[in-house]
């Protein structure tokens, strides 16, 4: 492709592997709960699996799935970070409010209550 400097289909099949970890990490957990995995780092092992084959399609279809295993797991570690950084130290109080305070008695409550809800006494 001499026009474009971004092969599309390449990039095609980089995102149906990343749509696809999702799948196979919910295979993972069905199938093997028992293997003491999280099903992330299975679908990292099946994207890295995959990519290694090589070939026109398969190959990007296991890196798109890898790149997404890795971005998932290392999402959570990020947020703390960069959650930390933009609250720049500052922690907002509430103000205080006034508790609720009931005017009805425990009887007319429940009187006030049929009148309005059904109009009942």
């Amino acid at each position: 492709m001499e026009g474009y400097p971004v092969d599309l289909n390449r990039l095609m099949w980089l995102g149906a592997g990343a749509g696809s970890k999702g799948i196979a990490a919910g295979l993972v957990s069905g199938l093997a709960p028992q293997a003491g995995i999280t099903p992330d780092v299975a679908a990292g092992f099946i994207g890295f699996f995959l990519a290694q084959q090589g070939g026109g399609r398969i190959g990007p279809f296991g890196e798109g799935m890898l790149i997404s295993a890795i971005g998932q797991l290392v999402r959570q570690p990020i947020e703390g970070i960069f959650g930390k950084l933009g609250k720049g130290g500052v922690v907002a109080t509430p103000s205080p409010s006034p508790a609720p305070t009931n005017s009805v008695a425990g009887g007319d409550a429940i009187d006030l209550y049929l009148l309005r809800r059904y109009g009942l006494s």
